[in-house]
């Protein structure tokens, strides 16, 4: 994503705040909105650096900015993404669509800048990396429901005195070996 650079330009944001958001919200919110779209202007404007960002804030433990950051990141590289395929299809097979709908696909078009197919790759990267990430979270959430992992890891468990057995936390005696508590 760094390389390729894929990215869209502020206008896509100030088309949202412009179109969706000026005439639907009240005006006492729209500094809030500018706000966020702000933020996720520059997320979204220095998607590969973002993506680092949060690979580094998913490593020290801030899973779920890090992950927030990521889909902001890869989502506007992915609508890049379908947004390239769709016009290459509808130009490659001369489909002819309402003028309307071609406009419309000819203006978002016009909101990206498409300089290589790296930009592509490294938003498929990142999203399969995400996903990734969401699955090996799923596995260790598995694992741990299913008993895989070790007694000793589990919370709010206790152990025999005698024998050193793991035992539920409201356990009056130990299963092992009988001693009581």
């Amino acid at each position: 994503m760094i390389i390729g650079s894929a990215i869209g330009s502020t206008v896509f944001y100030q088309f949202l705040y412009n179109n969706l958001a000026v005439p639907y919200v009240a005006p006492e919110f729209l500094p809030y909105i500018q706000v966020i779209l702000t933020i996720i202007e520059y997320i979204a404007f220095y998607g590969g650096y973002s993506v680092l960002v949060a690979t580094f804030l998913i490593l020290i433990g801030q899973v779920r900015i890090g992950k927030i950051i990521i889909m902001i990141a890869t989502s506007f590289g992915m609508l890049g993404l379908i947004t390239y395929a769709l016009t290459w299809v509808v130009g490659y097979f001369s489909i002819s669509l309402n003028p309307s709908l071609q406009l419309i696909l000819a203006q978002i078009y016009n909101l990206f800048t498409f300089n290589s197919g790296m930009a592509f790759t490294g938003t498929i990267l990142a999203v399969l990396g995400r996903y990734g990430v969401k699955r090996s979270e799923k596995m260790e959430s598995k694992d741990s429901t299913s008993g895989k992992k070790s007694n000793d890891t589990k919370k709010g468990a206790k152990f025999c005195p005698k024998c050193g057995a793991t035992l539920p936390l409201k356990a009056n005696f130990c299963n092992k070996c009988g001693t009581n508590f």
